[in-house]
């Protein structure tokens, strides 16, 4: 993404933290740009995160998992009020809340990485 020659240059100095610049290189090393072509482009880019993409179809394979937790759980309750409830049917609850817990994790992590930008 390297600009034109002959264009004017404005260079603009700012201060970033130990972990933002550390963050900035990591990124920019990432998407095979210098620290300066990643920030031009994410200015020029700013409807679409670089990886945006990735983390929408992460976000809808989360979503979907997480729906299937919970009609599995709809079920086991069902068997409950039914009066059909049995020792399984708990252990089924507690590894799908466990696959439930991990599943959140894993979407906090994600969108936490990409909120640090």
């Amino acid at each position: 993404m390297a600009r034109p020659k002959g264009e004017n240059v404005i260079r603009k100095h700012f201060k970033l933290t130990e972990e933002t610049a550390k963050l900035l290189a990591e990124h920019s090393k990432a998407e095979n740009m210098n620290e300066s072509e990643y920030i031009r482009y994410l200015l020029l880019n700013q409807s679409e995160h670089p990886r945006s993409k990735e983390l929408e179809l992460e976000i809808m394979r989360l979503r979907n998992e997480v729906n299937k937790i919970g009609l599995n759980i709809n079920q086991i309750v069902k068997n409950s009020n039914s009066h059909i409830y049995n020792e399984d049917d708990k252990i089924k609850l507690n590894v799908r809340m466990s696959e439930l817990n991990d599943l959140l994790k894993r979407y906090i992590s994600i969108i936490d990485v990409y909120s640090r930008i």
